[in-house]
């Protein structure tokens, strides 16, 4: 059932159920194919079933599962196109879509998100699972647009700074944000260089120079 997902942007395996598990797909690097999106197991992997679909030309490039309740999942979709000749990294299909059924169905969040965007990172605290964070690439470009964190399981989103990370470039390849397992204020952004914040995103420092650190 993967044969022809092209790359992967992440796997996620539920703490609670080692069969179950989740793959998010970028598709094939090369051309608009319909197999972009989030796959399911349930049997550890020997059959999958599509679980979100957005379009042709819009995968899934990163994921984050509830610790505790692992029937809610978070995806961060990338509308990505690439040609020899060309590419195009962002759009209005560039979002984040939460799942509380196992994958069954997904709703996007919108609630203080960018309406459009490039590629997105998103992270959820596992000592505190109500806060996520996400980092946000602006649409056709390399560099960040935002850091955005919620405290209601994605309900709503507040835009924090930016301060350290806005003349970065390369989020579009690099750009990940982790939680510290226990404090949810202590939270990582990569990209051409490793930014570390300790303060829930109100402020950054370096803590890598020139390291490619995906």
């Amino acid at each position: 059932g993967l044969t022809n997902v092209g790359s992967i942007g992440k796997v996620i395996v539920d703490a609670h159920n080692e069969n179950v598990c989740y793959v998010g797909s970028m598709g094939r690097l090369f051309e608009n194919t319909g197999d972009r999106g989030v796959y399911k197991a349930t049997d550890g992997g020997e059959t999958w079933e599509y679980s979100l679909f957005i379009n042709d030309s819009t995968g899934v490039i990163d994921m984050a599962i509830h610790p505790q309740n692992t029937d809610t999942l978070y995806a961060a979709t990338w509308e990505r196109v690439r040609r020899v000749d060309r590419r195009s990294y962002g759009g209005p299909s560039s979002g984040i879509y939460r799942s509380v059924d196992g994958g069954e169905t997904w709703t996007e969040l919108t609630n203080g998100l960018p309406s459009t965007a490039g590629r997105i990172g998103i992270s959820i605290s596992e000592s505190s699972p109500n806060i996520l964070y996400a980092i946000y690439t602006e649409t056709g470009t390399d560099y960040i647009e935002g850091v955005y964190k919620s405290e209601d399981h994605g309900e709503t989103w507040t835009q924090k700074s930016i301060g350290g990370l806005s003349n970065v470039p390369y989020y579009w390849w690099f750009g990940k944000i982790f939680v510290d397992p226990t404090d949810p204020d202590i939270v990582y952004v990569a990209s051409l260089e490793m930014h570390k914040s300790t303060n829930g995103g109100n402020s950054w420092t370096t803590i890598f120079l020139s390291a490619h650190v995906d």
